[in-house]
């Protein structure tokens, strides 16, 4: 089969890879379209040190059963599914509890050790298969991975009936937690931007406010729309140091702030304790992804979400390099990439 194999820095070659072999509780998809993530480019590029080489990444995955070793029967040939791709232990507290993603012996299909989905096929564990129907498309699945961890950090911080957010970054991320926010009923979504490009995109994709941060005023603006209280979520999705230091200055006293964007290593976040603490502001890390993988499905599939509408680019297998290039050249009509087979 065919596989865009990562060989070492800025180095991903499409080239023939032996089919994988499944085992117990096991299944082989024939991959339909796969999501190109900025985490793979990051990885490929070297500048996130994760894993090595080589191997297949690719953790965004919709595809097609084609062969299954399980005792499960509700999983049939020929099922297309998305791909649950967080692996944990099985048996630790985290992993009990739902939480594999923080689980001690934590992988993830698509990063070493395991091969992802730029290839023609892909085995994955039978448990990480989400079964999808035809209201969605291969490139709605295709893309669905990155929006589960908005969703999911959204329904377990909860957002009060007609409540305000306040979201910044209008990239993938940030989008995703716009049109979750609208469905769960926030009644006001701020979206914090910096230019035209941004403000057009925010209002697309269903912001009701922006305010640009460049603004003096920005903070008076957010008192303003939110009745002098400022916003009951704040999230953060850049991962920028300065954005994430003025969260605090946008949540009202006894709120909520999500972080989801990723600082620099050597980066020192600094936040206004005492406020925090005198506030009783609380914070809360995103990464999990394991509760919203249904109910996200369910979403698509009745029509309440349209992911599709992420999507800016498709290329082909032997083309994927072109679609590192979007990350690599800071392409700015880049929202989300596919790879379809």
């Amino acid at each position: 089969m065919k596989a865009a194999v990562w060989l070492g820095d800025n180095h991903v070659e499409v080239k023939e890879v032996p089919m994988p072999e499944i085992g117990d509780e096991e299944a082989l998809l024939k991959v339909r379209a796969a999501g190109v993530c900025a985490t793979d480019y990051h990885i490929i590029s070297g500048k996130l040190k994760i894993g090595k080489t080589p191997n297949i990444q690719g953790h965004e995955i919709c595809g097609e059963v084609v062969k299954i070793n399980s005792k499960r029967k509700d999983i049939p040939i020929g099922q297309r599914c998305v791909v649950a791709t967080s692996i944990g232990c099985g048996h630790c507290d985290y992993c009990r509890e739902g939480k594999q993603y923080i689980c001690n012996d934590s992988s993830e299909i698509g990063y070493y050790p395991h091969n992802g989905g730029y290839a023609e096929y892909v085995k994955v564990p039978v448990e990480a298969i989400v079964p999808i129907s035809d209201k969605v498309s291969d490139k709605a699945g295709a893309i669905l991975e990155s929006t589960v961890c908005p969703t999911e950090s959204l329904m377990r911080i909860g957002i009060p009936f007609a409540g305000s957010v306040v979201v910044a970054g209008t990239g993938p991320a940030g989008l995703a937690f716009i049109m979750v926010a609208k469905l769960m009923g926030a009644g006001k979504i701020i979206v914090l931007v910096r230019d035209e490009k941004s403000t057009v995109r925010a209002f697309k994709y269903g912001a009701t406010h922006v305010v640009n941060i460049k603004n003096e005023n920005a903070i008076q603006e957010v008192l303003d729309i939110t009745n002098g209280k400022k916003a009951d979520v704040v999230i953060e999705a850049t991962g920028a140091k300065p954005m994430i230091e003025m969260m605090p200055d946008y949540v009202k006293k006894g709120g909520n702030i999500i972080l989801y964007g990723i600082p620099g290593d050597d980066e020192q976040i600094v936040f206004p304790v005492k406020k925090m603490i005198v506030e009783e502001i609380s914070v809360h890390g995103a990464v999990g992804n394991t509760k919203a993988w249904y109910p996200l499905v369910k979403m698509i599939e009745s029509g309440a979400l349209d992911l599709e509408q992420l999507v800016t680019h498709e290329f082909n297998l032997e083309d994927i390099n072109k679609a590192f290039d979007l990350y690599r050249n800071h392409d700015k009509t880049l929202i989300k990439a596919i790879i379809k087979f």
